[in-house]
């Protein structure tokens, strides 16, 4: 694809933004098989709402009339390969739960940035189905984010406060 405009490089970032996703999924479903049952119930949502943010993807892309790009982040995977050799290390199911909630932060964080560049773009072309799509998803995963935030708050509370120990 050659890019000669904005709107080339829209579609474009568009598809690395589906990239993500798709690797995203990837790496939800090798982290919901390694975690504990409370964050594995969290992270399966999770899947399930990567799903619902390519499907809006996808929408916003048949909005300008053509398909994201179907192949995998190099980032994200990156993501996946270190939490792989992580585990590799035989960690304590407590570690495997922040390290795997520590790698779902980034992974939210790095899509909500390139969600934030697009979702702007597409207010300034005048793609309103597409400021649509990209709003949703914008919205959801900052909550996401949130959610993980807080669940990595009170993880962290619990393996680093002491254990009361008898007297």
């Amino acid at each position: 694809m050659a890019i000669n405009t904005t709107r080339d490089l829209f579609i474009y970032e568009l598809g690395i933004l589906g990239e993500m996703e798709i690797s995203g999924r990837r790496v939800l479903d090798f982290l919901a098989h390694r975690v504990s049952d409370d964050l594995g119930q969290i992270v399966r949502r999770k899947q399930q709402e990567c799903m619902q943010w390519n499907h809006n993807i996808n929408s916003c892309a048949k909005a300008f009339g053509t398909s994201p790009l179907s192949t995998r982040s190099d980032t994200v995977e990156g993501m996946y390969g270190r939490f792989e050799s992580f585990v590799r290390t035989n960690p304590s199911v407590d570690l495997v739960d922040q390290f795997a909630v520590d790698t779902l932060i980034r992974f939210l964080y790095l899509t909500i940035a390139a969600h934030k560049t697009l979702f702007d773009w597409a207010i300034i072309m005048g793609e309103a189905q597409c400021v649509q799509y990209l709003h949703a998803n914008l919205v959801q995963k900052q909550e996401s984010a949130a959610e993980i935030e807080r669940y990595g708050h009170e993880l962290g509370v619990r393996l680093l406060t002491p254990v009361a120990r008898p007297a």
